[in-house]
């Protein structure tokens, strides 16, 4: 890739925005260093890991980034014999296992995102280690007491000597003749020493050892006799301790030392994860996507936008290259973004080959392309005495040595800053050039002839920047098939210039030129025709469609009147059978107790059957058997509905138009009913006077567990769905802090389990990040 195209598509300035978001230091310059991958299996693979780290991120809680560190480093440390790693770096190395661990259990828990796990899947988990260290130092970084069983004994000495040294003090505090001797009856400490501080007027009257002065003079720290030997004796036990804790150091260095492939694949997978983590929080932050890329050089981009302009104020493009042609020669007045177009398609291509997310619409796809090359910008070289126009001839000359088929090129302004005549001739040749090494090339220009060359040849698509020329602004929208004007005489004449100053300059174009000019004009003005005449067709097409439903919804309440009819009419024959034919049967019984006329009685039976059939056949013709006409229904999944047979307000789950039911969940009761027993209504708010009067308890739509043991937070948190569930809330805010993360770990398995939940994700921006979950509710 070439570095000057890095630094004109501001791809050194984007990577230099990921990297902030990296936990570990020394990350931040892995992330400065991306670049674009060299093969097309390994950068799909890459995009297919961090799709699943953004989806795990979304939707699972993601990774928890605090305390990450590089502890190869430490491993590597720990190499040198005689060395031991203090006690925040065990701590560290520790931190890191376990955070890989959490990591690694929860990818197998969901049994999901199986590319992510495949990733990481020969990377150790590495406990025994963690149950070393656990066991000799504490969350604060401290050497616990039981680390060794001399360290024990030596820790509880010292806690006796400190209570005797106490005892004696108090007892010097307590003395009469001693009670204005002190400047205040505290202990405190000089060289590792116990010692009072004495007014420097009775210092006399305190037998003991003169350890240092207060700045003023007025007050003396001594130390008494009578603490002396108790004072050397908890220098030999602090002594005693430092030596057990450098003894304990050593042993779990050697185990550090002796697993160090072990610890440096799990720091190695650590680093990994957090450069992961970093690409997947900017695309999430920015609204970007994880994109597809293709093996064909086929540039497609929907809705794109450049990521240092902001999303309020910019305009997506949309635009494709590779396909139908290879060259794109886009025109435009200055400031119409024709630039920035250049930029958006370069940045996002080489984001996209980085590995980057892209912000763009899902369905764009970016070419597998070997070679970004951009000349971009007004450049003086005054080192080298180049003029503005010399340097783009440098910059070009080093791009078409270099072009080939998988190349992307992005010329701003080609052949500008030299006669135009001699500059559009260039801007020609260059065009001519790239389209016969069948690269893929976008262009800018301002020359008629060159608008003129690329409208007329073929494989090369022209395009523009709309300018509006009643507010002389430009619109920023680009529109593909349609060159641009040139708009400086019009705009000239809105400013005021006289029509005598612009006459004459009109007579100074060329007749080619104006014949250029007035072959764009015609050709804007169709396709401004044609887009009139297409808003038009879609308007009409929106029109009858919705008189062609309105017709169905007509016909569907028609032919369900006529079914009803006819049926109640059927059934009713049905019952009049029914009670013919039990009439007939108590005849037949009697007649066979005469035995006589028993073939009438066949004949009659026979009869009764035979038009009982027939009813049926023809109720089934009429009825049943009448093709449904499909049904158009004017509300959604998730939106309430009123219920007529409840009499009550319930929220859409699942609507099914072939059964012509809908399903609906009012409170915890989930039911199915017809569309006709459904109606849209407005919801009115209803004032609560009395919390008594109602069986729902009012609640809020979020709960804060800080601070709580995870069975009492699973508790409350538990009560409180039920109560959320029973308020018809869809989504409420689960609040339990950062912390170390055990809260956390606690709320997010009970959730999993929970019959209420749908969902859940980690809080986004604005909504409390890592510190709160929120919980969607069935």
């Amino acid at each position: 890739m070439n570095r000057h195209s890095y630094t004109v598509l501001e791809f050194d300035k984007l990577r230099e925005e990921i990297s902030n978001y990296s936990a570990i230091e020394e990350n931040h310059y892995k992330i400065l260093g991306l670049e674009p991958f060299k093969d097309f299996s390994s950068l799909n693979r890459e995009l297919d890991v961090l799709r699943d780290f953004t989806d795990f991120f979304k939707f699972d809680g993601g990774l928890e980034t605090a305390g990450m560190k590089d502890i190869c480093k430490l491993t590597k440390k720990s190499q040198l014999i005689g060395t031991y790693l203090d006690v925040e770096d065990l701590w560290d190395i520790n931190h890191n296992l376990r955070l890989f661990r959490v990591f690694k259990n929860r990818l197998e828990d969901l049994n999901k995102y199986k590319d992510l796990r495949d990733k990481f899947n020969d990377v150790p988990i590495l406990r025994g280690i963690e149950d070393i260290i656990n066991k000799a130092i504490d969350n604060n970084k401290e050497i616990k007491d039981d680390a060794s069983l001399d360290l024990r004994d030596i820790r509880i000495h010292k806690k006796t000597l400190a209570m005797n040294i106490k005892r004696k003090f108090d007892e010097l505090f307590n003395e009469p003749q001693f009670a204005k001797v002190f400047q205040e009856k505290i202990i405190t400490e000089r060289d590792g020493r116990s010692v009072v501080p004495v007014k420097a007027d009775f210092k006399g009257q305190i037998k003991g050892i003169e350890h240092d002065r207060s700045s003023s003079g007025q007050t003396v720290f001594i130390e008494p006799l009578s603490i002396v030997a108790l004072n050397n004796k908890n220098r030999e036990l602090e002594i005693k301790e430092k030596e057990e804790i450098r003894k304990i150091l050593l042993r779990i260095t050697d185990y550090i030392r002796n697993s160090k492939d072990d610890i440096d694949r799990v720091g190695e997978a650590v680093i990994t994860l957090d450069i992961l983590n970093a690409r997947a929080m900017y695309g999430i932050e920015k609204k970007c996507v994880v994109p597809n890329i293709n093996n064909r050089e086929i540039l497609t981009l929907v809705d794109a936008r450049h990521p240092f302009i902001p999303v309020s104020s910019v305009v997506p493009l949309t635009f494709e290259i590779g396909k139908d042609y290879n060259t794109l020669l886009i025109t435009g007045p200055n400031t119409g973004g024709k630039t920035v177009a250049l930029k958006t398609a370069g940045l996002l291509t080489l984001m996209a080959l980085s590995g980057i997310p892209i912000p763009a619409h899902e369905h764009s796809s970016i070419g597998f392309f070997t070679g970004v090359y951009a000349d971009i910008g007004d450049e003086q070289s005054i080192e080298q005495s180049l003029s503005s126009f010399s340097a783009h001839l440098k910059n070009v000359q080093e791009i078409l040595e270099n072009v080939t088929r998988a190349s992307l090129v992005l010329l701003d302004e080609l052949g500008s800053g030299t006669d135009p005549a001699e500059g559009s001739a260039f801007a020609m040749a260059v065009i001519d050039y790239l389209k016969d090494k069948k690269c893929k090339s976008i262009i800018t220009t301002h020359y008629s002839e060159v608008k003129a060359h690329g409208y007329n040849e073929e494989g090369i698509e022209t395009a523009s920047m709309e300018f509006n020329v009643e507010t002389l602004s430009p619109t920023y929208r680009l529109l593909i098939g349609i060159p641009g004007e040139s708009n400086a005489l019009t705009i000239a004449r809105r400013l005021g210039v006289s029509e005598e100053v612009i006459n004459k300059a009109k007579s100074y174009i060329s007749d080619d030129n104006k014949k250029i000019e007035k072959m764009i004009s015609n050709i804007k003005d169709k396709a401004d025709e044609l887009d009139i005449m297409k808003r038009q067709v879609e308007f009409l097409k929106e029109a009858a469609q919705r008189d062609k439903e309105a017709f169905e919804e007509k016909l569907r309440v028609l032919e369900k009147e006529k079914n009803d009819i006819l049926k109640e009419a059927y059934e009713k024959a049905d019952r009049m059978m029914k009670e013919m034919q039990s009439k007939a049967a108590a005849l037949v019984e009697k007649i066979q107790k005469e035995d006589n006329k028993k073939e009438d009685i066949k004949n009659v039976q026979k009869s009764l059957n035979m038009l009982r059939s027939a009813l049926q056949d023809d109720k089934t013709k009429t009825v049943a058997e009448k093709p449904k006409v499909a049904r158009k229904v004017d509300f959604k999944v998730g939106e309430r509905l009123f219920v007529n047979s409840l009499n009550q307000f319930a929220n859409v789950l699942k609507i099914n138009l072939s059964k012509e039911t809908v399903q609906v969940q009012a409170g915890i009761l989930k039911l199915e009913v017809s569309l006709d027993d459904v109606k849209v209504v407005e919801e009115k708010k209803q004032k609560v006077y009395n919390s008594f009067s109602h069986k729902k308890t009012a609640v809020r739509s979020e709960i804060d567990l800080r601070g709580k043991m995870v069975d009492e937070a699973v508790y409350e948190l538990e009560t409180y769905l039920d109560r959320a569930v029973m308020n018809s809330y869809n989504e409420v805010y689960v609040i339990h802090g950062k912390g170390t993360g055990a809260l956390r770990e606690g709320i997010l398995n009970y959730l999993k389990k929970c019959p209420y939940v749908k969902e859940y994700r980690i809080g986004g921006h604005g909504e409390g990040g890592l510190g709160c979950t929120v919980v969607t509710l069935k």
